[in-house]
């Protein structure tokens, strides 16, 4: 079996006990396929609805959570105005400024060479990193994310760069846990969105179909919705002369492209003559179809409870949805209060991005390193807004299951927990306290950094590892730096 060294998983271990950690060298699936996730012991409910709502257990989240209790600590992740976060948001202002700066200026400075659309980019990326980890309105971030992806565009096409950053801080922020018709309504005449799906080229001459049919195969109704390729072409129809105003990137309606002849969308009539409400009474349409009810009750039901939830979770998240006109809290309120979330603890594995930012706040990691965040989310296959695809990033486990992206994992893990990854670094001294004996370390990690109970079989064959360089029953501090980066690639970790 293998145990960590200094420069990676790569040491065949000579404990006995420490074959247990094998469980760090083998995909994910593997293990749940011979029922693995089965025989982890309970999670708490503050550790589950804590993984869950936001980017990574720590501290100041656990204490908060035990202040509050389970239902008002929802509550209050559900009302992210009331939470203060001016002080990264000063800081994301002063150092990421492009993030904050309207297409004008950004532009300006993009053609006088003091900027390129690559930082503007990057920046976005960084800006969306850095609120994940420090932010306090976490399950704020966990929507924005969640919005960002169902509605995705890939950043490096054309003037997206600069017009993502615009889409990100007038539209996805702004209304991640308002209503589904408020956000489909802005995203639709997001300069972002008509560029990428080509609706800026659409015309009553030439109308472009892109764009009506990701509005109802991935926005709305579902690849399975009660739609045809005519509602497609009308769809189509209603759209044309929507475009862009290339000098600020605001929404521009052509009425001289517009086709304004009558159109009948999912058996709707829509009237001759109606201009830009065309498109509009389309986005009314969908938002409030059944449809669309049921592809988001699915939707959030996977990426909160299980990549396959129960029907009768998916159904009452669908009555909530109709009921309250697509309020996106109502129906993320009745989620997480549903029995079917409570006891759905280690069903998710963490995608990328969730696992290098919950690595990075159960250590309490400062990150300072621009280009080695970029580099890491990339390696690991979840930079945000890279999915080329307008489905966005996979939301099922098995699409991450592979061993090349487990190694990516390990190997970050192991970077970070021995200080070897430039621009991170965490303090071990205030993580793992005092005295440093093998059973103390054990208790610290257990409550500091996975948050969960251990196997009696997996935490003595942790002691065992600690207690191999052990002096007088203090553990050096690269056994404990090698225990920590166990602990992290372990499925205690990986698994949600």
């Amino acid at each position: 079996m293998y145990k960590v060294n200094r420069r990676g998983f790569l040491k065949q271990s000579s404990i006995a006990g420490t074959s247990a950690f094998a469980l760090t060298m083998a995909p994910t699936r593997l293990l749940a396929q011979k029922g693995f996730n089965q025989s982890l012991p309970y999670v708490s409910l503050r550790s589950h609805l804590l993984n869950r709502t936001s980017f990574g257990i720590n501290a100041q989240s656990k204490s908060l959570y035990d202040e509050m209790g389970y239902r008002d600590y929802i509550e209050y992740q559900l009302n992210p105005n009331t939470i203060d976060d001016s002080e990264l948001e000063d800081y994301i202002s002063q150092f990421l400024p492009t993030v904050n700066m309207s297409v004008v200026e950004t532009r300006e400075l993009i053609n006088n060479d003091e900027l390129t659309p690559f930082r503007v980019a990057d920046e976005l990326v960084y800006a969306t990193y850095l609120r994940a980890i420090y932010s306090n309105k976490q399950l704020l971030q966990v929507m924005v994310e969640f919005w960002s992806n169902h509605f995705s565009v890939f950043h490096f096409d054309g003037p997206i760069p600069v017009l993502k950053s615009k889409e990100d801080r007038e539209v996805i922020r702004p209304l991640a846990l308002s209503t589904f018709s408020e956000l489909l309504h802005a995203d639709a005449k997001s300069s972002a969105m008509i560029y990428y799906l080509d609706t800026y080229a659409s015309n009553k001459e030439a109308p472009n179909e892109n764009y009506a049919r990701e509005l109802m195969e991935l926005h709305t109704l579902g690849v399975d919705g009660p739609y045809n390729h005519h509602d497609i072409d009308e769809v189509a129809r209603c759209f044309t002369g929507w475009t862009i105003n290339t000098q600020n990137g605001d929404f521009r309606y052509i009425a001289q492209a517009h086709d304004e002849d009558e159109k009948t969308v999912l058996g709707n009539s829509i009237s001759a003559g109606g201009g830009v409400t065309d498109g509009e009474q389309v986005l009314d349409i969908l938002a409030n179809n059944e449809a669309t009810a049921v592809f988001l009750a699915q939707k959030l039901c996977r990426h909160f409870i299980a990549d396959n939830p129960d029907e009768s979770i998916v159904e009452s998240t669908t009555g909530v949805f109709i009921s309250s006109n697509g309020d996106i809290k109502s129906c993320l309120r009745h989620i997480l209060l549903s029995k079917h979330f409570m006891i759905s603890a280690d069903l998710k594995l963490k995608r990328p991005f969730h696992y290098l930012t919950s690595v990075t706040r159960s250590l309490n990691a400062n990150v300072s390193n621009f280009r080695a965040t970029r580099e890491l989310l990339a390696a690991l296959g979840q930079r945000p807004f890279s999915w080329q695809s307008p489905d966005g990033f996979p939301d099922f486990s098995t699409h991450w299951e592979s061993t090349s992206g487990m190694l990516f994992r390990w190997n970050y893990a192991n970077s970070l927990s021995f200080g070897e990854l430039p621009g991170y670094n965490y303090v071990i001294d205030e993580l793992i306290l005092q005295p440093h004996t093998p059973e103390n370390i054990l208790s610290q990690i257990i409550e500091k950094v996975i948050h969960r109970e251990m196997t009696n079989y997996d935490s003595s064959a942790l002691i065992e590892y600690l207690q191999e360089q052990a002096i007088d029953n203090v553990v050096p501090l690269i056994k404990i730096q090698g225990a920590l980066a166990i602990a992290l690639g372990s499925p205690y970790f990986q698994l949600c």
